[in-house]
């Protein structure tokens, strides 16, 4: 199971790579073609708009996973180990229901826009459900890694230092 998991994590910071490279090739792009006055690629600004909101939604689980999102460390590293650990299983707690709660909203709003078949008008026009898909799998796999991360504080306390990588982010 923990295979697949990773997996799952890595093919969706693979994709969120993928969509760095396709906003560094269009955005460059449009540079070029409004430098020398030559138009513009219809759609790009609306592109790369949503290639960043999935961007950060599909990279955001594996961040987690690999202890790769901001954290104040000033704090913690005045803590005792005992208190460390305390106050990240908190937070892990506090992520766990903003998650949990966040995730059953998206749901709801992906599973109304899916029903009701509603667009986005712009440039080009795009299915609603296509850009929402990525909030409530994001979500689901952020409430798994929050599970995971409280599971393995609570189950292995020694294991919790590599867990955070607190002494890494200082």
């Amino acid at each position: 199971m923990g295979r697949i998991y990773r997996g799952i994590l890595l093919s969706l910071a693979i994709v969120a790579g993928l969509l760095l490279v396709f906003l560094v090739v269009v955005i460059g792009a449009e540079a070029l073609l409004r430098l020398f006055d030559l138009g513009s690629i219809r759609g790009s600004v609306q592109f790369s708009e949503y290639a960043i909101f999935s961007l950060a939604m599909l990279a955001a689980p594996w961040l987690l996973y690999h202890d790769g999102h901001l954290r104040v460390t000033i704090m913690l590293d005045a803590l005792s180990e005992r208190a460390r650990a305390k106050v990240l299983i908190l937070t892990d707690i506090i992520g766990l229901a903003a998650s949990a709660v966040a995730l059953r909203y998206a749901f709801g709003v992906f599973l109304q826009s899916y029903q009701g078949g509603r667009f986005l008008f712009d440039d080009v026009v795009v299915r609603e459900w296509l850009l929402q898909w990525q909030v409530p799998l994001a979500l689901a796999l952020l409430v798994i890694e929050f599970i995971r991360r409280i599971w393995l504080a609570l189950g292995l306390p020694a294991r919790r230092v590599d867990l955070t990588g607190v002494q890494d982010n200082a």
